[in-house]
């Protein structure tokens, strides 16, 4: 059994969360609302191995003293904006100092796989570093942005294959993006 801790698993992460769960992994989901945390706990097939904690990583200080105050992860999946860089930051450095390695998959827009708008954080060499970008998708001539489906599907493939940069639909090319 692992332990996973997911930031922002209520939304497009949610069915990744109850496949980790149903497959009888520890998970810990943080998000920023208490009500999506109970709509997401009343779906969990072992409630009882599934443990939710509401913060924002705009709040930073708030977010750290909560992430240091449960018990390290081994596999941590954030899908954190640009505007929390610091709180991957803080993640990197929490869980940087134990003795154990810990996974990070660090999931990111589109717009990453330009090296110039691509942010990683400083991290230590206990943490494996991995990055799933989301792309989109392109059907008969036209294209759209990945359906939560999609990405819960492709961050699940991310965990398992564990490569450094996993993309999720396509990034190519860049002009045919929705």
């Amino acid at each position: 059994m692992k332990h996973y801790l997911v930031i922002g698993g209520t939304g497009m992460l949610q069915a990744a969360v109850l496949d980790w769960n149903q497959e009888g992994h520890k998970v810990t989901v943080v998000a920023q609302t208490e009500e999506k945390l109970r709509r997401l706990s009343k779906c969990a097939a072992y409630p009882e191995l599934l443990r939710t904690v509401q913060a924002d990583y705009h709040q930073l200080e708030s977010f750290q003293k909560k992430l240091e105050d449960m018990p390290a992860p081994d596999i941590i999946v954030s899908w954190i904006h640009r505007s929390g860089n610091n709180a991957i930051q803080a993640l990197s450095s929490i869980y940087g100092v134990l003795a154990k390695r810990v996974e990070l998959f660090h999931i990111k827009g589109s717009s990453a796989h330009d090296s110039r708008q691509n942010y990683t954080p400083n991290y230590s060499d206990t943490i494996d570093y991995h990055e799933i970008i989301l792309g989109f998708q392109l059907t008969g001539g036209a294209s759209r942005w990945l359906t939560n489906e999609e990405i819960a599907n492709g961050v699940r493939e991310a965990v398992k294959l564990r490569e450094h940069r996993y993309i999720v639909g396509t990034v190519e090319p860049w002009s045919a993006r929705p």
